[in-house]
């Protein structure tokens, strides 16, 4: 039984404590893990497009590197995976909107510029990026800088349509944030005519749970 146990954890539990939602493995085409220095994540190759990012965010964390803007390839996926380019998104109307995003990753150049790989890129309206979803974001680094430490979870589901080299647009791009003192999880549509207040966005655990098919800790 102990012996079980440990060897769940072991799969359950990935760098930084974060918990595999989905059960995330390198054997794996569709639900692949890949850990990177400031994140980790499960990928659709077929697809080519994150299943969720999920990274840990403290006051050590956030520095005053400038923001890299090199949006590329991600190179480090499995050569046979579909791999999403920066161009794709040219003229689409679509930000490339970050997962694990760049701020909450400043402390060194390095892992500023690890955000920028385009598997940590979602198709989002620049109403939701630059709105709901950023406040969403600071009001993250507000709890951090007062000495919260957050796990943080990201991604997208459904499909409205496909831009580029098929990138998939997603209905809905949901986030989880996982503090000290209280939990939130959001699902928001990927839309033009938003709130601009995220906890507008807000639904039940068990919601979310089954709307992604993912287990949150």
């Amino acid at each position: 039984m102990l012996l079980g146990i440990l060897l769940y954890l072991q799969v359950a539990l990935l760098p930084g404590g974060i918990f595999n939602v989905s059960g995330a493995s390198t054997a794996s085409t569709t639900n692949y893990l890949l850990v990177k220095k400031g994140y980790v994540m499960s990928y659709d190759g077929l697809q080519g497009k994150a299943n969720w990012v999920a990274w840990t965010l403290s006051s050590s964390d956030i520095g005053d590197v400038p923001r890299s803007n090199r949006f590329r390839q991600d190179d480090n996926l499995p050569r046979q995976f579909k791999r999403i380019d920066a161009d794709d998104y040219k003229y689409s109307g679509y930000d490339r909107g970050h997962l694990c995003n760049s701020e909450d990753r400043s402390s060194t150049t390095f892992l500023n510029s690890e955000t920028f790989l385009m598997s940590n890129m979602i198709p989002q309206t620049p109403e939701l990026n630059r709105g709901p979803w950023e406040r969403l974001e600071a009001y993250c680094r507000k709890l951090a800088k007062r000495g919260q430490k957050l796990t943080i979870y990201a991604g997208g589901i459904g499909v409205v349509d496909k831009i580029g080299n098929e990138v998939v647009i997603p209905k809905y791009c949901w986030k989880v944030v996982i503090s000290p003192e209280k939990s939130w999880y959001l699902l928001f549509p990927n839309s033009h005519d938003l709130h601009p207040n995220w906890q507008t966005f807000a639904v039940s655990k068990s919601t979310l749970e089954k709307m992604t098919g993912l287990r949150f800790p």
